[in-house]
């Protein structure tokens, strides 16, 4: 779909091309009845920058770019602007927010290729132990994962302190396995463990976007999209797309160890259970 090829491609673009693509993503409809000039009028830039712009989305010409429009707003699939406005009622924040969540996980589910999955599942699964390692928001959903993990009987190691997750990194081995998160890929201290896993050839999964120095230390990365505009509110998407790809790996986890899983489980739910006696 085009609108979000360009939502991909948006952090590559230069300023003039921001504006358009903001103008574009916003007023799609608007583009289809428009010349090339007229829409560089109302975007603000000029006309070369239209046709240039289509030329970077591998268009042939400003034709085909309304054509691709034309197709996607034909589909029913188009995407709501998801910038917060200050006159947006509770309705209009409600219906942005449910495109957010929809556009997420679509863009995260086109990106997943079943043999990187396949591969880190297989890590995982092999693993003595596994390291998390993820600050901020990724450290959120590092959080989550390790305790999914080890509820379901997979020794797994995370602290919200990035020295004590460093700490334990010193105690893995080659038998071990980590999963490195970090939407931006340049987080400092989730870039420190992956380059210390990888001199010391210690499995490395990277769930990151696709051109992150993050990468170059992994054994495999689980992608997910560049969708976090700097006109956005919040970094809502990308928190989206990392939970989808970090359960979607323990889920397929748990289905290799389904039995083994299944049994931690309700010994788990057993001694809980016992703090809910009267």
């Amino acid at each position: 779909m085009i609108l979000e090829k360009i939502e991909q491609r948006y952090k590559s673009l230069s300023r003039q091309q921001k504006l358009l693509a903001d103008y574009v993503l916003k007023n799609p409809k608007e583009v289809m009845n428009s010349t090339s000039k007229e829409l560089a009028e109302k975007s603000g830039v000029s006309t070369a920058t239209v046709v240039r712009f289509a030329q970077q989305l591998d268009l042939d010409s400003f034709a085909d770019f309304k054509i691709a429009i034309a197709s996607q707003l034909s589909s029913g699939k188009v995407i709501v602007d998801t910038v917060i406005e200050k006159d947006d009622t509770s309705k209009i924040m409600s219906e942005k927010l449910e495109q957010v969540y929809a556009s997420s996980i679509q863009k995260s589910f086109s990106m997943i290729k079943e043999a990187d999955l396949n591969h880190a599942v297989e890590l995982i699964n092999k693993a003595t132990h596994v390291y998390i390692l993820g600050v901020g928001t990724s450290g959120l959903i590092a959080y989550d994962l390790y305790h999914k993990l080890n509820r379901y009987g997979i020794k797994t190691f995370y602290e919200t302190d990035a020295h004590m997750n460093l700490e334990f990194l010193t105690n893995a081995t080659k038998d071990d396995v980590v999963v490195a998160i970090s939407y931006s890929g340049k987080t400092k201290e989730v870039g420190i463990g992956a380059e210390y896993a990888k001199e010391h050839h210690i499995p490395v999964i990277a769930i990151t976007r696709e051109d992150t120095p993050l990468v170059e230390n992994s054994d495999v990365c689980l992608c997910i999209p560049d969708n976090e505009r700097t006109i956005r509110v919040a970094a809502i998407a990308s928190k989206i797309s990392t939970m989808y790809i970090t359960d979607l790996l323990f889920i397929s986890v748990m289905q290799l160890r389904y039995g083994g899983m299944k049994e931690s489980a309700i010994r788990t739910n057993q001694l809980i259970n016992k703090l809910k006696e009267k």
